[in-house]
């Protein structure tokens, strides 16, 4: 593993952390987590990564709402 990729397992690991605590998850949090995945696009198998995803997201509770 180089280390580019070590660095992008790091900085996704700690995305992760960082939505499931409530004083660092804000709408910023988000934004970057976005393009973290449109970055990572191509490298990316929904098929893959729907069940982990889904799964996480059930987990977070935002202390925000999302503009209706």
């Amino acid at each position: 593993m180089n280390k580019v990729s070590k660095l992008k397992d790091r900085l996704i690991d700690n995305l992760l952390d960082d939505l499931n605590n409530p004083e660092k998850c804000t709408p910023g949090l988000y934004q970057v987590v976005r393009g973290v995945i449109t970055d990572n696009n191509g490298e990316i198998s929904p098929s893959d990564m729907a069940d982990e995803v889904m799964e996480d997201l059930g987990k977070v509770d935002p202390p925000f709402k999302f503009g209706t």
